[in-house]
């Protein structure tokens, strides 16, 4: 069996530097790694106190290399501008690599999410609650459980996972590809990628869970979303991403809005 390198860095932001400024920078990040040597996989958690990223290398002189020339790189400029440097802890551990398709991201572990569990956001007028993340399914699918009042979700497109809607409360009208859909408690909506789709909240408070395959939407959400103050529905306003840039912040992580 093949081993392959995983590096595990901890960090924390400098002061005066947001969460979703430094989440902006991801995908310039992840253009620049593509390109060396040896990338298997970049996992980029929120961890307490900072930030753990996780790099997979096909051996340790791709690693190690890849170390070398990492400040030099253009689009990691940003990035490095955020990190503070007197906080990174570096390491480096040789795992058994499983050859074949999905195999190659790990093994998850099992775990539970409690109700109250989660960290919670308030993401455009909703509470959001992310139950699983891709760190924790090892990139199979991300979990959200959001509540939310009455309301219309705008028209968009997901070109990165496909979306499933599970409702537990309220009555909602979906729209996916063109068709209506009432739904109510017990309904289970399914919305491939690159099908256009919303929902409007008909009756609320309503709860759904979201669930996104593969994983990974997490770092849409916390872009676009502030720490809850409470695990309750936010006041009006509260929490609202800048509209005027959320439309570019959304099309970095593969999502497209319509209308």
């Amino acid at each position: 069996m093949d081993t392959k390198v995983v590096e595990v860095t901890e960090f924390a932001l400098k002061p005066g530097f947001t969460e979703q400024m430094f989440l902006q920078t991801k995908d310039e990040v992840n253009d620049e790694v593509r390109m060396l040597e040896g990338f298997l996989n970049r996992r980029l958690l929120k961890s307490e106190g900072g930030w753990t990223e996780i790099f997979e290398w096909a051996d340790m002189d791709s690693a190690k290399a890849a170390r070398e020339v990492w400040s030099t790189l253009p689009g990691i400029k940003n990035y490095c501008s955020m990190v503070n440097i007197a906080s990174l802890k570096v390491g480096y551990h040789s795992v058994a690599a499983v050859a074949g398709g999905e195999a190659d991201r790990g093994i998850p572990s099992a775990f539970c999410s409690h109700a109250l569990e989660g960290e919670a956001r308030w993401w455009l007028g909703s509470l959001a609650v992310i139950k699983a993340t891709a760190a924790q399914t090892a990139g199979q699918f991300t979990l959200v459980e959001v509540l939310e009042n009455e309301g219309e979700a705008p028209l968009h497109v997901h070109h990165r996972e496909d979306e499933s809607f599970q409702v537990m409360e309220g009555e909602i009208e979906f729209e996916i590809g063109g068709k209506k859909i009432m739904a109510g408690p017990g309904s289970f909506l399914f919305g491939p990628r690159d099908v256009p789709h919303r929902y409007t909240v008909k009756r609320g408070p309503a709860r759904m869970l979201f669930l996104f395959t593969p994983g990974g939407f997490e770092d849409l959400l916390r872009a676009t979303s502030v720490p809850a103050g409470d695990r309750c529905i936010p006041p009006d306003g509260e929490g609202m991403p800048d509209m005027e840039t959320f439309p570019d912040v959304v099309r970095r992580y593969g999502c497209e809005l319509l209308g």
